[in-house]
């Protein structure tokens, strides 16, 4: 009994062994390299950006990272050449590689005059580590100064920005020769962050035609300098902050036509297509005397009955009114006169 028991546990233990997967090779379980490199460049430094990655190279999910390491090699731009390079270690705990999808690197250590690479790796253990990821490479120069006396003048629709040229580096250099671009930044309100508009600009004035009537945007200003085909921005401008208005007043009302009527006299015309109508306005007048305003609130409706305070002869207009916040008001329509006769019961 004792002889069978053994066999069935010998016979249960190797078909189970035979199930087993075939060991993977050593670098099918390394994780794959950091992908989606970018490289902004800001007047401090070097921002390197990278997605921290989720697979092994055989696509199994990672558990975890010890770290990241990434080497940075520098060469000069200009004889003579030499080739630099220094590593940077970021550890890495589980809550770290639960939380952190997209891994933001800042490098404040940059000198004028050198070109710059980034090679990235992703290392789960000693002899876990991933194949490089490569940044694009990129030039440094000391930035630009920061662009003083920005102005923001609002228009119908449009915001005007003026400000003064830089024409000196960051350390106080003159420009000597250099002429710089300017990069616009715009948000919409104060929780939300600015914005780039995508326009590049030599010019130190900015007419920006994409905002609303009555409401606020805020605008600051950077010069960059063009430098071996890398953008370097400076500090941003003081922000300021401005409310384009309407300030254009609807179209006239046409096609008033005045009659008398059950008493009284009885005006029509056509609706206004202005899509920020807010009503009309009627105004009465008898001859040698000033024009009465008969609705002081805006109706809404393209017409309207006036019973006059006494027979004779009176003159009438229309305007229209718009919805901004200073109601601005069109010119007059035409003039209609009709002679009113108070009825007799």
């Amino acid at each position: 009994m004792k002889k069978l028991v053994i066999i069935l546990f010998l016979s249960l233990f190797l078909g189970a062994c035979g199930k087993k997967t075939p060991p993977q090779p050593p670098h099918a379980v390394r994780p794959e390299p950091p992908r989606n490199i970018s490289v902004t460049l800001h007047f401090w430094g070097a921002e390197l950006a990278f997605d921290v990655p989720r697979h092994k190279v055989d696509g199994d999910p990672l558990n975890g990272l010890k770290g990241l390491k990434i080497v940075r090699y520098e060469e000069n731009i200009f004889p003579p050449y030499h080739s630099y390079q220094k590593e940077f270690w970021i550890p890495f705990t589980r809550k770290m590689f639960r939380e952190i999808r997209r891994y933001h690197f800042r490098d404040s250590q940059l000198k004028e005059g050198y070109r710059y690479v980034y090679l990235v790796y992703a290392v789960k253990g000693w002899h876990s580590v991933s194949d490089p990821g490569e940044s694009p490479s990129f030039a440094w120069h000391i930035p630009p100064a920061q662009v003083k006396s920005l102005k923001a003048i609002p228009g119908d629709a449009t915001v005007t920005l003026s400000w003064t040229p830089v024409k000196k580096f960051m350390d106080n250099r003159p420009a000597k020769g250099v002429s710089f671009f300017y990069r616009i930044y715009r948000r919409p309100n104060q929780k939300s962050p600015s914005r780039a508009l995508p326009v590049l600009l030599k010019e130190t004035s900015f007419k920006d035609i994409a905002v609303v009537n009555g409401k606020s945007y805020g605008y600051q200003v950077a010069a960059v300098f063009k430098y071996f085909g890398s953008l370097i921005e400076g500090p941003k401008s003081e922000e300021v902050w401005v409310t384009p208005v309407d300030t254009t007043p609807p179209p006239s009302p046409e096609g008033l036509v005045a009659v008398p009527h059950k008493g009284g006299v009885l005006l029509r015309w056509r609706r206004s297509g202005a899509v920020d109508l807010l009503g009309y306005k009627v105004y009465r007048q008898r001859k040698r005397e000033n024009p009465v305003l008969l609705t002081p609130k805006p109706i809404s409706e393209p017409k309207f009955f006036d019973r006059p305070p006494a027979p004779g002869v009176y003159t009438y207009w229309v305007t229209a009114v718009d919805s901004s916040p200073r109601h601005k008001e069109s010119r007059p329509s035409n003039k209609d006169t009709v002679k009113y006769e108070k009825e007799v019961n």
